[in-house]
């Protein structure tokens, strides 16, 4: 009677563990990862701040569209927003999400030489949701053109050379 028990207990633990290997497999996605290059054009507003003599410090904001030959995560096509400080002196910083039609998001941040033409720009996937969650990854870009309205308040940004690599565990 007592072997009957531990050979039932046993199959049970095999039983339910075999179960459980098997729904993780099933459930489980595979990593991706690649390269992607495309272009992206934005168009927002800045808010000078009184500063310093000879030093141009700024608050900004553009959005625009990320349009991409390959793929980041199945998506070729982001909506991107971001935020950011200009310091003529030391650079800038930036915060962005980039949005898929599907409502998945990619969030990354950038710094440097953000609004200059001709200077690459750097930038570093920090997290995700949706299908992006646990993105990791960088990227760059130089800006082919900016520029400022009239009254320097609104700025349009043309890159051609969106560029990076992308893991999403």
């Amino acid at each position: 009677m007592k072997n009957q028990m531990i050979v039932a207990w046993v199959w049970a633990v095999m039983t339910v563990s075999t179960f459980a290997v098997g729904l993780q497999a099933r459930y489980a996605s595979a990593e991706q990862s690649g390269t992607f290059h495309g272009s992206w054009i934005a168009s927002g507003k800045r808010q000078m701040l009184d500063y310093t003599a000879n030093r141009e410090v700024f608050t900004f904001t553009i959005e625009g569209h990320l349009n991409l030959e390959d793929h980041v995560g199945q998506v070729r096509d982001f909506w991107s927003t971001c935020i950011g400080l200009w310091d003529s002196q030391t650079g800038g910083t930036a915060r962005c999400v980039w949005r898929s039609p599907q409502h998945n998001n990619i969030y990354s941040m950038m710094s440097g030489e953000l609004l200059k033409e001709g200077v690459a720009v750097q930038g570093e996937f920090v997290g995700g949701t949706g299908k992006a969650e646990g993105i990791e990854g960088t990227f760059s870009l130089t800006w082919q053109s900016i520029f400022f309205n009239g009254d320097e308040r609104v700025l349009t940004l043309h890159a051609k050379d969106v560029a990076g690599t992308y893991r999403i565990p």
